[in-house]
C-alpha cells in the first residue's frame, strides 16, 4: 500500500518537510509496521500544461493551450480518445515538438488510461494551476501484510495517529475533518423522513452490521479537482470524476470505502440490504457482469441488485455525467463474507481489502461527515439531507482492566506508570488509574471502536501496545531454559512399529486425510456420521465437520485409485472427534487406527485379515490368550453384520475387524464382484496400554510336536469357540492355530477348518502312545459338539 506523507501531515499539526524521514521510518519498523520504499516525489510540471477543449470535428480536437501555443493562436489538434467534451480543460504534456493528452503512465501508475477532464476555469490556462497540483512529496509503500491486523491502519489518518505518537506531535482532532451531522438511528429497518425520502432495510444483520445513508438531492457534478487528482496519483489511484474522486479520496484518508449512488435511479427509493438470489445477475463498473450466488450480499432497491457490497458497484445506478442527485452510502461488512464473494467472483478490490479486515462500524456515520466536509474543502456546491440514516447500532468503546504488576511481570523489566498511560493516550485510548484491593496500580483502559474491533481483545493486548512504545530493543536478550525430563517412548516406539508392520508385513499403504469429513464422499456414501464438532467459519464449504471415524476418508482413497489396481490395501492412523455423552458436553478427542483391503475380482478371506490384525497387536505385546473376537450387537452401515467381529481384549472392547457390506461397496462404482474387509482399532488404547513386561522364558529342550485336525464345521460354531475347546482337552496342550479354511458354495450350513494343535513336555519327549491319547480326546471333544472329522 502506497502512502503520502504530505497527505499524513495533513492530520498532524507540523510540516512534513521538517521531518527526519529516515527517522520516522526507523521508527515506524521498530514500532509499527513495515516500511518497504520510500519514494521521494517532484513532478516536473513544466511539460505539462492546461488546455482547453474548443472545437470538434471527427474525433479531432482544436485545443487552446497558452502555455504551450506560438503566438497568435495557441491552438493545437489532439486525437485519440471520447471522454470529453468541449469547453472541458485537461492537461496535455510536450515531448520535443509532439503534443499529446496527460496520462497515467506520466506519473508513475501502474494503470493504463489518460487523465480525466479537470476542474478548472480560463484563469487558470495561464499556468496558475499548477499551484493546485501537489508534486512534491514522500511516498510511502508498506507490506500490506504487516498491517492485516489493524483495520485502523488502512487509511492516511490511522498512519497520522501512529507516527504522531512516535515523533510526540499533536494530532489534529477529528472535528477539523468531519462536519457534525443529527444521526437518526433504526435497527433493521429506517423510516422515512421530510429530508430523507428514502427507506433503508437491512435483511442480514449478521453479516452487515451498520449501514448508513446520507441524502443529497443536488450535487454538482464537476469534473476531478486538481488537487484531488494529485493526491490520487502518488498513491496509484485512477482519477474520473468530481464526486467518485472524493468517495475514492474518502476511502484512502480515513479507512471506510463508501459508494455513491445516482439517487434517481434507486427503484421506489428503497434500499435493501440482502442475499442474492442465484439466478441475478450483476453488471459490474469494470465492465464484467457478474452472476450472483445464493452467498452474496448485496445492495439492492425494489427490483434489482445495485452493489456488490462491499467489493464493488453496478453500472446501472452508478454516477454519471448526468447525476443530479446522490445517495452516498458508508456500509460495514462482515469480513469473511466479503473475501469469499470476492475471490469467488476474482474481483478484489481496494474496498473489498479493507472491508476483509474488520472496519469499525462507528467508521460509516464519520465517513459521511467526512464526505461533507470534503464538498466544503474542494467547494463542490450541494444540498443535503438534515440527517444521516444509520441502520444498525453504535459500536462500543471496550473497557479491559490490567494492573502495573501484571505489565511489568509480563515484560520482564521495570515499567513507569508514564510507559504505560503515555502511549496509550497518544494512540486514541483512555486509561484511569486506580488501586485493587491489594493497593497494586490498576489500570481502567478505554480502548476506542477503531481498535476494539479486532485487534485489541484482552489485556494481552494491552500489553503488546506497551511493549511496542517501550521498544524490543530494549529487552534484554536472555537464552531461554529448556528442562529436559525423561518422558515415556512407548507411545513413539509403538507407533512406529504398527506403521512399519502394516506397511511391510501386511503390504499397506499409509493414508493422510484430512481431519474433516469430506462431505462429497460422506453424501456419496449415504452416510449420517456422528460428528465432534464443525467450524464456525470453514476455509471450505467441503470440509467444516470434524471426523468421527477414518472410515469414509479411506472409502474416498479407495474409490480415487481401485480403477488403477486390481488389489488395494490401505491404513491411517489419526485422530478423530466423538460428540460428548450429553448435548453440552465437549468433543472427546482421541486417536484411531483404520485400514480398508479390497480385491477387484475375488473374494478377501476373512481369516486372513483376522490374523493380520492379531499378529500387530501380539507384535505390539498384547498377550494373545486376552485376545478374544465377539459377535457385535451394534455396527457402522459399512459394515456385512454377518461377518464382522467386534475385537476384544481383557474383555474391553479395541475395535472392528469385519467385511464390508456389497451394496454399501457399490457405492464406490466398484466390480459388483468386488470384495472388501475394514478394521477399527483404538489408537489410544494400542499405544497407551500399560502391557506386561515380557521376560525371557527358556526353551524347553525337549522336541515340540504337533497334530491337523481337519474338520467339517457347522457355520453356527465359531472358529475361536474350537480353539478354546482344543486348548483345554490336556495339559500337553501348549497352543492351537487355524492353518486353513475352506468353504464352497454347495456346502450351506458347514465349513472346513484345519487346526494345528502343539504338544509338548518340559520333562520329557513324548511318546507315540501319548500323543495318540491326546488325539483321541480332541476327536471326541469337538465330535460333542456336532463337528466332523475330515482326517
Amino acid at each position: 500500500m502506497k502512502l503520502s506523507l504530505a497527505w499524513i501531515f495533513d492530520h498532524i499539526d507540523a510540516n512534513w518537510k521538517d521531518q527526519d524521514i529516515a527517522h520516522i521510518c526507523a521508527r515506524f519498523n521498530a514500532v509499527t509496521a513495515e516500511i518497504d520504499h520510500v519514494h521521494t516525489i517532484d513532478f516536473h510540471m513544466n511539460n505539462f500544461a492546461l488546455g482547453k477543449i474548443i472545437g470538434l470535428t471527427e474525433n479531432k480536437f482544436q485545443v487552446f493551450i497558452p502555455e504551450f501555443g506560438p503566438e497568435p493562436d495557441k491552438k493545437f489538434v489532439l486525437t485519440g480518445r471520447s471522454d470529453v467534451k468541449i469547453n472541458n480543460y485537461c492537461m496535455v504534456k510536450r515531448e520535443g515538438q509532439n503534443i499529446t493528452w496527460g496520462s497515467l503512465a506520466d506519473f508513475g501508475v501502474d494503470k493504463g488510461g489518460l487523465l480525466p477532464a479537470l476542474d478548472a476555469t480560463d484563469q487558470d490556462l495561464d499556468g496558475r494551476w499548477k499551484k493546485s497540483f501537489e508534486h512534491e512529496d514522500i511516498v510511502l509503500e508498506v507490506d500490506n501484510k504487516t498491517i492485516t491486523h489493524r483495520p485502523d491502519m488502512w487509511g492516511h489518518r490511522g498512519f497520522a495517529r501512529e507516527i504522531a505518537a512516535l515523533l510526540n506531535l499533536r494530532l489534529k482532532p477529528e472535528s477539523e475533518f468531519l462536519v457534525q451531522r443529527p444521526v437518526m438511528q433504526f435497527d433493521t429497518q429506517s423510516k422515512a423522513t421530510h429530508s430523507t425520502p428514502f427507506v433503508i432495510e437491512n435483511k442480514a444483520p449478521e453479516i452487515c452490521k451498520r449501514f448508513t445513508g446520507l441524502y443529497f438531492p443536488s450535487v454538482q457534478n464537476k469534473p476531478t479537482n486538481i488537487f484531488v487528482m494529485s493526491r490520487l496519483l502518488k498513491v496509484d489511484s485512477r482519477p474520473i470524476s468530481g464526486i467518485v474522486d472524493l468517495t475514492n479520496y474518502l476511502m484512502l484518508d480515513w479507512s471506510q470505502p463508501v459508494h455513491a449512488y445516482d439517487a434517481d435511479k434507486i427503484t421506489d427509493k428503497k434500499l435493501i440490504i440482502r442475499m442474492a438470489h442465484k439466478t441475478e445477475k450483476l453488471h459490474l463498473l469494470d465492465g464484467n457482469t457478474i452472476e450472483l450466488a445464493n452467498d452474496d450480499l448485496v445492495v439492492a432497491d425494489s427490483k434489482k441488485p445495485m452493489c456488490l457490497a462491499g467489493i464493488k458497484g453496478g453500472v446501472d445506478d452508478s454516477i454519471s455525467e448526468q447525476t443530479k442527485a446522490v445517495f452516498l452510502e458508508a456500509g460495514n461488512w462482515d469480513a469473511g463474507v466479503t473475501r469469499k464473494t470476492a475471490l469467488r467472483h476474482k474481483t478484489r478490490t481496494d474496498a473489498s481489502s479493507r472491508f476483509e479486515k474488520t472496519l469499525d462500524p462507528n467508521l460509516t456515520t464519520q465517513a459521511q461527515m467526512r464526505f461533507v466536509k470534503l464538498l466544503e474543502q474542494f467547494d463542490i456546491k450541494a444540498t443535503m439531507a438534515e440527517e444521516i440514516i444509520a441502520v444498525g447500532p453504535e459500536a462500543r468503546e471496550e473497557v479491559i482492566e490490567v494492573t502495573h504488576d501484571f505489565l511489568q511481570r509480563r515484560l520482564g523489566a521495570h515499567l513507569s506508570e508514564e510507559q504505560v498511560v503515555e502511549p496509550l493516550t497518544k494512540i486514541g485510548f483512555k486509561v484511569l488509574k486506580s488501586l485493587d484491593d491489594a493497593g497494586k496500580i490498576l489500570y481502567m483502559i478505554s480502548v476506542p471502536s477503531f481498535r476494539s474491533s479486532k485487534d485489541i481483545k484482552i489485556k494481552e493486548d494491552i500489553l503488546e501496545e506497551v511493549v511496542r512504545f517501550y521498544g524490543f530493543e530494549r529487552i534484554k536478550l536472555e537464552l531461554q531454559k529448556i528442562e529436559r525430563r525423561p518422558f515415556n517412548l512407548t507411545p513413539i516406539m509403538r507407533l512406529r512399529k504398527i506403521k512399519a508392520y502394516l506397511a511391510s508385513a501386511a503390504r499397506m499403504t499409509e493414508q493422510q486425510n484430512y481431519a474433516f469429513f469430506d462431505e462429497e464422499i460422506v453424501n456419496t456414501l449415504g452416510l449420517t456420521p456422528e460428528v465432534g464438532g464443525h467450524l464456525v467459519n470453514p476455509i471450505s464449504e467441503n470440509y467444516y465437520r470434524l471426523a468421527s471415524s477414518l472410515i469414509p476418508g479411506l472409502c474416498k482413497n479407495l474409490r480415487d485409485n481401485h480403477m488403477q489396481y486390481e488389489s488395494l490395501a490401505f491404513f491411517e492412523f489419526g485422530r478423530i472427534w466423538k460428540p460428548g455423552k450429553a448435548k453440552t458436553d465437549p468433543a472427546q478427542e482421541r486417536q484411531e487406527l483404520s485400514g480398508i483391503f479390497f480385491e477387484k475380482r475375488k473374494d478377501i478371506n476373512f481369516y486372513e485379515a483376522k490374523n493380520t490384525v492379531s499378529e500387530l497387536l501380539r507384535m505390539l505385546g498384547f498377550s494373545v490368550s486376552g485376545l478374544t473376537f465377539k459377535k457385535p450387537e451394534k455396527t457402522n452401515s459399512w459394515y456385512n453384520i454377518y461377518q464382522t467381529a467386534d475385537i476384544l481384549y481383557n474383555n474391553q472392547k479395541i475395535g472392528t475387524l469385519g467385511k464390508v457390506d456389497h451394496l454399501f461397496l457399490r457405492k464406490l462404482d466398484v466390480l459388483p464382484e468386488s470384495d472388501a474387509l475394514m478394521f477399527e482399532l483404538d489408537g489410544d488404547i494400542l499405544l497407551g496400554t500399560d502391557l506386561a513386561t515380557k521376560r525371557y522364558e527358556p526353551i524347553s529342550k525337549f522336541q515340540e510336536t504337533y497334530i491337523d485336525l481337519s474338520l467339517m464345521v457347522p457355520v453356527t460354531i465359531t472358529t475361536q469357540t474350537l480353539q478354546e475347546t482344543l486348548k483345554t482337552i490336556d495339559i500337553l496342550v501348549k497352543r492351537v492355530d487355524l492353518i486353513d479354511f475352506f468353504e464352497k458354495a454347495e456346502w450351506t450350513n458347514i465349513r472346513s477348518l484345519t487346526f494345528r494343535v502343539w504338544l509338548s513336555n518340559d520333562e520329557k519327549t513324548l511318546e507315540k502312545h501319548e500323543i495318540d491319547a491326546v488325539w483321541q480326546k480332541a476327536v471326541a471333544h469337538v465330535e460333542q459338539r456336532g463337528v466332523q472329522i475330515r482326517a
